[in-house]
């Protein structure tokens, strides 16, 4: 009799782990708290041709909604960020499919949001028929953008270097200044990018997000601010309370996402 009470606890152990459900994490991010999850990087370039590419298909190549849908290229020939032949290669060439989206409004990006938004939840109801969420991916608030950094604050008080003494961040280093890049090449930094690095480059922070400071500045939900600076910015620019106004697509801008997930 105690083998068969002891055989069925077993049973009924093995039952109760094998019918547990494993959390829902919406794709492309990683948990801050029960309800909040973040975008593990940047936007990619081939992220956002996805979704051009699903505009596309859907509307026609001529359609409003796909012009609408496209990067402004032309970003390349601001006197900050001119570089030509990005014009016509950044976006779409394969080797910079892994960089950070740029030249994008805060309406397009919106229009981004609410188009991964749905398909999200159709690929749920798709193939998760009895997971009960109710998700909206969206624009970090300024507040959740400086919650989701606040651990880099140590990193940028340590001249942008971390325990190691390696770069953390793709930030401006004074290019001009001989000592200050051979400081940097001393301190054993991966440091060799004239613009951008891929999204999953450098070292993630305690959240395991990539490039929450430098690479590009990121949108916030409040219109006309960006946070985190960009290759561009001198570490000072960077730092976490620091906003970056903008007001236009630019080449020094970008996003992610976080999602919100509500259960029922």
């Amino acid at each position: 009799m105690k083998k068969i009470i002891f055989s069925l606890s077993i049973f009924i152990l093995i039952s109760a782990f094998a019918n547990k459900k494993k959390e829902f994490v919406p794709p492309g991010t990683v948990k801050v708290n029960d309800s909040l999850y973040a975008d593990q990087c940047e936007i990619s370039n081939s992220a956002w041709l996805e979704y051009e590419l699903w505009v596309k298909n859907k509307y026609g190549p001529h359609s409003k909604e796909h012009i609408a849908a496209l990067p402004d290229t032309l970003v390349w020939r601001e006197k900050i960020s001119y570089n030509e032949p990005y014009v016509q290669y950044y976006y779409r060439h394969p080797a910079y499919k892994d960089h950070p989206v740029v030249g994008v409004s805060y309406d397009q990006v919106v229009g981004y949001c609410i188009w991964r938004t749905d398909r999200v939840k159709e690929f749920v109801g798709a193939h998760k028929k009895n997971l009960n969420v109710v998700l909206s991916y969206r624009l970090p608030s300024e507040k959740e953008w400086e919650f989701l950094s606040s651990d880099c604050v140590k990193m940028l008080e340590n001249g942008g270097r971390n325990e190691k003494g390696q770069v953390a961040f793709n930030h401006r280093w004074a290019k001009d200044n001989e000592e200050l890049m051979k400081d940097v090449e001393r301190a054993g930094s991966n440091y060799s990018n004239d613009i951008f690095a891929p999204v999953f480059s450098y070292w993630p922070n305690d959240l395991k997000l990539y490039n929450m400071i430098g690479n590009v500045a990121e949108m916030v939900s409040e219109k006309g601010i960006s946070k985190g600076g960009s290759w561009t910015n001198i570490l000072e620019e960077c730092k976490v309370g620091k906003e970056i106004p903008y007001s236009k697509p630019s080449a020094m801008v970008g996003f992610r996402c976080v999602c919100v997930v509500k259960r029922v």
